[in-house]
């Protein structure tokens, strides 16, 4: 038989007479009321054997939603699912674990639910166990494991047990870094037999490393279907440039250039992070990050700096230099330099930049704007200032094109 899914105009509207009771269950066409949360909106797809689809987008964008009717755990309000193969679901690791039974009682429990007969769960049983890595504690009460440990048996359980169709809603997220290595090996064994795996991820790089295929959920709707680098990437530059407006908007009262003594002005103050060549406000750490400076001063001003501060919004200066102006004229009047940190170490926070024209002791024009740091991967037990040692160095931009 071949495996396949098939959502037609595909809806789920919960009602507005309290989002967590009533839902609208209904085959018929239904139509939202005011009020009413349309979760998914008439999404048709159809996903083939051997298909690895990943879905992506922000919170509230129908993704689970859309995997619960896919896995049975709900109903459309409206539109039909056609599913040839078997549904395995993963929607929260430890879920369906059984606290009171050990962890050698839970594989043969769960593999009995699955229709698999106590022989055949023999013939894996000690995989399952391995790959688990739970020692003596296999034989323990689930109730006296971590988190952790719950959801490396719960994904043994499942992957082990050769589903057909494997739908797994932010599984890889949980456990420690050894274990993910792992379950992303043994989702790509189980997709190399040719089955159907559906997972929603916040991981780009899980995407991109697992599926073949990509969809971008908004607001109820399939976006974007493609492959998952140019879907991936296009969600992300979305997702930055709106965050970058939210920012700015949220600090505006930080944002603006003065001029305090005349001829003196700032033509530019922008910053590049990573490899886009576009101005950014929201900025990775650990990416090569430069803070480019443009700006005018007074035929006669000799001996001009340029301060730049980084201070974080509780008003700790991360950040203070003050850098001559004299090795970075273009001409009498323009300067032109880049302050590179190779890398960007800073905490995840979100920071104020003032950079200032100075003469002596004298401020002659600032500009002030706000940036936030993201971190990937950020360290566990606790929220560093700085994450490791970087390089600061003050270079001419003689060669670097104005971006306004």
């Amino acid at each position: 038989m071949e495996l396949h899914i098939t959502l037609h105009e595909v809806s789920k509207i919960f009602s507005a007479e309290g989002m967590s009771g009533r839902e609208l269950f209904s085959t018929a066409v239904q139509t939202a009321a005011d009020g009413d949360k349309i979760a998914v909106a008439e999404v048709s797809l159809t996903i083939q054997q051997g298909e690895r689809l990943g879905i992506v987008g922000r919170n509230g964008a129908g993704k689970s939603t859309l995997l619960h009717m896919i896995a049975g755990l709900s109903s459309p309000s409206s539109g039909s699912i056609e599913i040839n193969g078997k549904v395995t679901s993963v929607m929260t690791l430890g879920v369906g674990v059984r606290d009171d039974l050990t962890g050698r009682e839970n594989i043969y429990v769960d593999g009995e639910i699955q229709g698999k007969a106590r022989n055949e769960i023999d013939q894996v049983i000690d995989e399952i166990i391995a790959f688990a890595d739970l020692g003596e504690f296999i034989d323990y009460p689930v109730r006296t494991y971590s988190t952790g440990m719950k959801a490396r048996l719960a994904f043994s359980m499942i992957s082990h047990i050769d589903p057909e169709i494997l739908i797994i809603d932010e599984a890889l997220s949980v456990g420690d870094a050894n274990f993910s290595v792992k379950a992303t090996a043994r989702i790509m064994e189980i997709c190399a037999r040719g089955k159907i795996v559906i997972i929603v991820s916040h991981g780009m790089q899980a995407i991109k490393d697992i599926c073949n295929r990509c969809i971008w959920m908004e607001n109820g709707h399939v976006t974007m279907d493609g492959s998952p680098e140019a879907v991936t990437k296009a969600y992300i530059d979305s997702v930055r440039a709106a965050d970058e407006l939210q920012l700015m908007e949220k600090f505006q009262k930080f944002i603006g250039v003065r001029t305090l003594q005349a001829g003196w002005s700032f033509k530019q103050v922008a910053i590049f992070n990573g490899e886009s060549k576009e101005k950014r406000v929201l900025l990775e750490a650990g990416q090569a990050t430069r803070f480019v400076v443009r700006a005018l001063t007074p035929i006669s001003a000799a001996g001009a700096s340029v301060r730049m501060r980084i201070t974080r919004l509780d008003d700790l200066v991360v950040f203070d230099e003050l850098f001559s102006t004299e090795a970075f004229r273009l001409h009498d009047q323009s300067i032109a330099l880049e302050i590179e940190m190779t890398p960007l170490v800073l905490g995840a926070a979100i920071y104020r930049l003032d950079v200032s024209l100075e003469a002596g002791a004298i401020v002659c024009a600032e500009s002030s704007s706000i940036f936030e740091v993201f971190v990937f991967n950020p360290p566990t037990g606790g929220k560093p200032m700085l994450l490791y040692p970087a390089t600061v160095a003050a270079i001419s931009t003689d060669s670097l094109e104005e971006v306004c």
